[in-house]
């Protein structure tokens, strides 16, 4: 690999694309982090490790990964951050989802399979926050949900 380290564009490109398929994915991991190839390229090669039905490979993906991550903790820091993230913003739709059909259901207001796909497909917690505070007034579920 070192003769590799002094090119780069085309002729970089072609042979990482060229190699990744004849080579183990530790050798390729290290080529993708050590030489300067395009972003196309990079992102090309990282497609071919996408999930595999493979219980092999699979085991292999996930051995590099936590190899990874043990090396990189300020990316592990920030998937776990993300993640708590997602979890903490899923979890404020579900309650602001269940608290607007609450306040339709105690007012009467029933809601059609239309209504129901339209809460569910929502995950704008500010537009289900302005439909709850519509609800509180409206004459019908179709007035609640504009």
């Amino acid at each position: 690999m070192p003769f590799l380290v002094a090119r780069s564009g085309q002729a970089l490109d072609a042979f990482a694309r060229w190699v990744a398929p004849r080579r183990d994915v530790e050798w390729v991991i290290s080529m993708l982090e050590y030489l300067p190839m395009s972003q196309y390229t990079r992102e090309d090669l990282l497609r071919r490790f996408a999930r595999s039905d493979d219980p092999e490979i699979e085991a292999r993906r996930q051995w590099i990964l936590q190899a990874l991550l043990a090396e990189s903790p300020e990316v592990k820091e920030q998937l776990i951050e993300k993640g708590i993230e997602q979890g903490i913003e899923k979890g404020q739709l579900t309650a602001a989802r269940a608290a607007l059909r609450k306040v339709l259901a105690r007012r009467g207001l029933a809601l059609s399979a239309l209504h129901e796909a339209q809460i569910d497909a929502c995950s704008e917690l500010a537009t289900l926050d302005r439909w709850l505070d519509q609800a509180v007034m409206a004459t019908s579920a179709d007035d609640a949900l504009v």
